[in-house]
């Protein structure tokens, strides 16, 4: 709360970026072998659009972060844990079909 507006975009940034990674590790290698891709959207939508919704926003309030003065670092480390998600992601979708 007594934080000032201008780090707020990069401690968004580092938030969602750390969360599109526990959620990438709550899903990967998959938690019901039975199922298919299309059981595990209509049942668990969060665990599986998760880590398509939140590295973008987090690259998003990362470049916000680092364009306003405070907050480079976070805004930094916000960045490279977004895009390497991002490129993992893309990596292991390519590999489903």
């Amino acid at each position: 709360m007594g934080e000032r507006p201008s780090t707020r975009a990069a401690t968004t940034a580092l938030v969602l970026s750390i969360l599109g990674w526990l959620v990438f590790a709550g899903t990967y290698p998959g938690r019901s072998p039975g199922g298919s891709f299309g059981d595990a959207v209509y049942y668990q939508p969060f665990t599986v659009l998760g880590p398509l919704i939140l590295p973008p926003l987090a690259i998003v309030f990362g470049h916000l972060g680092m364009r306003r003065s405070g907050g480079r670092r976070r805004a930094t480390a916000a960045l490279v844990l977004g895009y390497l998600l991002l490129v993992v992601e893309a990596a292991r979708f390519a590999g489903m079909g």
